[in-house]
């Protein structure tokens, strides 16, 4: 069983998970054996080769179009308990909470940037409907959305597919980054997501796209090389509350900022992930939870992995970039 451990020297939560040591690509032999469709779990056709699934969204014809299923190498579980232990000066919980799997189409497709804007938008949608049933459990605090696309972001599998993950705790760096965005909102009367979209709409330099309601750019201080955030324009703390609308609208502008990237990087490994706001009032979202509608917007986060990470940035929390966002988005426009 995995657990929950809090590291009092940095202030920090990891996962201790022993069964994530057996994923596929631990071990290059099986990673080579999945690259054949014809026993890729993910496909159509192969759904008992995956445990039953959570969720599924289907066409006109009943043919599914996204699944979710449980995580085989699951880092924690909905099954375990979220209560808390000491162990000697050390504080732990049970491996609690959800680790999900959706699988994003039932083609054997490698690349998410390949998908349709329909596909896209229906990845989504599938994204939204989980996480509207995750956030009904009182005990779950914090969720996280991501996609490893290629080996060197941390995918196990060629069969396109996205991890999520809820936790019955707030990150310290999250709850350090939320102090921070209610602090700013407290101060000037409005949230930094709408200086960020005003003034980098008024510069255009680092804007890469935009649609009627969210915009594409490279973040002034971008930490990785052609780093892209899409941010609404308008106030919209959770991903949950969007309709169908703007999720067509942001899965349009998803697609533009990923083809960009492949038009320019060629071959190219990154992650994105869907940056959400906690969804439960306790003790340690309290002092910021009933603003959160005013100072916090969803937003996701395209990062390509062009260079390993070093000891610097391992050791310091901060990262070398060695390419201008003004530059990345002008190549990217």
């Amino acid at each position: 069983m995995s657990e929950i451990r809090y590291d009092p020297l940095h202030d920090a939560y990891v996962v201790i998970a022993p069964n994530r040591l057996t994923r596929p690509n631990l071990f290059p032999e099986h990673s080579a054996v999945l690259k054949d469709e014809t026993i890729c779990p993910f496909c159509a056709g192969h759904e008992t080769m995956t445990p039953p699934e959570i969720f599924v969204l289907k066409d006109a014809k009943g043919r599914w179009k996204t699944r979710v299923v449980p995580n085989l190498y699951k880092a924690v579980a909905i099954e375990a308990t979220d209560e808390r232990k000491e162990e000697g000066i050390y504080e732990k919980i049970d491996g609690f909470g959800a680790h999900e799997i959706i699988i994003d189409t039932p083609e054997h497709i490698t690349n998410f940037d390949a998908l349709s804007v329909g596909q896209m938008t229906d990845w989504f949608q599938t994204i939204k409907q989980r996480i509207n049933d995750l956030k009904k459990d009182s005990r779950l605090l914090y969720f996280t959305t991501f996609k490893n696309q290629g080996g060197n972001a941390g995918s196990t599998l060629p069969h396109i597919h996205t991890q999520l993950i809820a936790l019955p705790v707030v990150p310290r760096k999250e709850l350090q980054v939320l102090t921070h965005l209610h602090a700013y909102y407290r101060q000037h009367g409005r949230s930094v997501f709408k200086d960020i979209v005003d003034y980098e709409r008024e510069q255009k330099v680092r804007v890469v796209d935009e649609s009627e309601n969210f915009l594409a750019y490279t973040p002034y201080g971008s930490q990785f090389a052609f780093e892209v955030i899409i941010m609404p324009k308008i106030e919209l703390s959770d991903i949950g509350s969007c309709h169908d609308d703007l999720l067509e609208e942001t899965a349009s502008l998803l697609k533009k900022v990923l083809s960009g990237l492949r038009r320019e990087l060629k071959e190219i490994d990154y992650n994105v992930y869907i940056q959400n706001p906690p969804f439960q009032k306790v003790y340690e979202t309290e002092a910021f939870f009933d603003d959160m509608k005013d100072f916090y917007r969803f937003y996701i986060r395209v990062i390509p992995r062009l260079y390993q990470t070093g000891g610097f940035e391992l050791q310091s929390s901060m990262t070398i970039n060695p390419l201008a966002p003004e530059k990345a988005a002008g190549l990217l426009r």
